[in-house]
């Protein structure tokens, strides 16, 4: 029986210069693509024609596009650097803030435990127009900003003013990576296995590529209105610590 390929299947990678770390799931996958790229040097004389031709280098080369973002991603096939859990980066957007009618006239904002805590704005409702911060003794349309405590100072001439206030926190959950400044060459090495099974007249037919050793050379992350984010990631296979490559596997 004829074996096909339909979709997008299972492409899973795992790091493997460090021990004992989890494998990666494309989820959500919507595009893989494995290139092998020959290069060929032809030997020409007079004639149109090459006479022979030499194999040069085979770059063997994939894409990804998928949905799924974890961590994983990030710590064990791109950066190679390690995260910790807790930390998570929040932001607040717009919270809502009053300036009291007389003083103090101070707002603390809602997430004022979750230190370290840093501005990223202050703006009026009802024309958008931006505060601006200073360092002490705001006048009108300025403020000043505690990020030990998270309280917001602002001038007797913006008592009773209502504000939208920016800032950031940090959440009890999640995971964070902080990517510190590395030496070339110490990207992490990862495997990659892809799979696809299509069955045909209720036979099953696989077709199976095991890459032995890649590096990623690309991570794109687009974000887009009213659509779903759908990450790109590149890869190039090289030889593993046995000479090895990949492994092929098909039913037919």
């Amino acid at each position: 029986m004829t074996a096909y390929a339909f979709g997008t299947g299972t492409l899973i990678a795992k790091r493997t210069d460090t021990a004992n770390t989890p494998p990666f799931m494309f989820g959500v996958l919507q595009d893989v693509s494995l290139n092998f790229d020959q290069k060929l040097e032809s030997l020409v004389g007079q004639n149109k024609v090459a006479v022979a031709l030499g194999d040069g280098e085979l770059k063997i080369t994939g894409k990804a596009k998928f949905a799924r973002l974890q961590m994983t991603l990030f710590n064990n096939l791109f950066t190679g650097q390690s995260s910790v859990t807790g930390g998570l980066q929040m932001v607040s957007t717009g919270e809502v803030a009053m300036v009291p009618s007389s003083s103090a006239y101070t707002y603390t904002v809602a997430n004022s435990s979750l230190t370290p805590l840093e501005d990223f704005g202050v703006f009026y409702q009802s024309s958008g127009i931006q505060l601006a911060p200073v360092a002490s003794g705001p006048t009108t349309g300025q403020y000043t900003f505690n990020a030990s405590t998270g309280v917001y100072t602002f001038a007797v001439g913006d008592a009773s003013a209502a504000l939208y206030v920016y800032y950031t926190y940090s959440a009890t959950g999640g995971n964070k990576l902080v990517y510190a400044n590395p030496l070339m060459g110490t990207s992490p090495v990862f495997e990659v296995y892809f799979k696809t099974t299509t069955a045909n007249f209720g036979v099953s037919k696989d077709v199976t590529i095991k890459l032995n050793a890649c590096k990623s050379n690309k991570l794109a992350l687009s974000f887009t209105n009213q659509k779903f984010a759908i990450p790109e990631f590149d890869f190039q296979a090289m030889a593993d610590a046995n000479g090895n490559v990949f492994t092929l596997s098909t039913t037919e």
